[in-house]
């Protein structure tokens, strides 16, 4: 019986000090800081800074277009920063102004710590009260891959006019399972302890960075794009958004892995996502 006690005690110990680092180095990722900027691609920009709502300084760069007023915000994923996402995003530059930041904590932005999601809807806040101060911006679509798609969908503001996301989960809590999937069993307390150690140490429910539950909310165009193989975020996680809120568009690319469903067509990708913006931002 004090066998069988001591492999308890062993197990749970492990348990919980296995995931308390898991969700350490969650919150902490490696900085990433990718070696390319907008004239790399020939394109003419401006360095900028601003606040989040919650008054973290961020940093961006401002890609004008001086055709038109309307303005496609473009959010990165984890761990990543702005010009991870540029390569991919560069096209949007042909038809409208666009804004890359890095969220709080990657890329040159500041900031303690990432929460997946949840405070980072707060960092989108801040690009759109700095487009409609500094640049009289008002017309903005909103483009995030991953962790800026969810952003993107517990997003709701008056300037935004249409939102397109490529591969964003549908709840965290999901994501935290995910990482865990592989532990069997014992997934679930690994998934509750990293639960309660967002609520000690950050004072968040990780339950409560649902996209799922805030797109019922949201009243413009909106275009759910995932990889049909994606194994980072699994495609049902699309699914699930587009039953929350069946006006939305869904496009499953077929046959790619995450972070690919620009590379496997892009000609079909750009004219896709251009028309939805032209037809719905201008």
């Amino acid at each position: 019986m004090q066998v069988w006690l001591k492999v308890l005690v062993f197990i749970a110990l492990f348990l919980i000090i296995f995931s308390f680092l898991i969700f350490l180095m969650s919150i902490h990722p490696q900085k990433i800081i990718t070696d390319l900027t907008p004239p790399d691609l020939g394109l003419k920009y401006e360095e900028i800074t601003f606040k989040s709502a919650d008054g973290i300084k961020l940093s961006g760069w401002f890609i004008p277009n001086n055709r038109t007023k309307a303005t496609i915000i473009v959010m990165h994923g984890y761990p990543a920063d702005k010009a991870n996402l540029l390569p991919t995003a560069e096209f949007l530059s042909n038809e409208f102004n666009v804004l890359l930041f890095d969220f709080r904590s990657f890329g040159k932005s500041e900031g303690k710590y990432t929460t997946a999601g949840y405070l980072e809807v707060k960092d989108l806040e801040g690009a759109i009260n700095y487009l409609e101060k500094n640049k009289k911006i008002t017309k903005i679509g909103l483009y995030g891959f991953s962790l800026g798609g969810a952003v993107a969908l517990m997003t709701n503001h008056e300037n935004i006019k249409a939102t397109v996301t490529d591969s964003a989960y549908a709840k965290l809590s999901h994501m935290v399972g995910q990482m865990y999937r592989i532990f069997f069993i014992f997934k679930y307390p690994l998934v509750y302890l990293t639960k309660l150690y967002g609520i000690l140490f950050l004072r968040i429910n990780l339950d409560d960075a649902s996209p799922v539950d805030s797109i019922k909310n949201l009243k413009v165009p909106i275009l759910l794009i995932h990889a049909e193989k994606d194994s980072q975020i699994p495609v049902n996680e699309a699914y699930l958004l587009h039953n929350a809120n069946k006006k939305a568009e869904l496009w499953i690319v077929e046959n790619a892995e995450h972070g690919m469903t620009h590379s496997v067509n892009p000609a079909e990708y750009e004219k896709r996502v251009l028309e939805f913006f032209k037809g719905n931002v201008k």
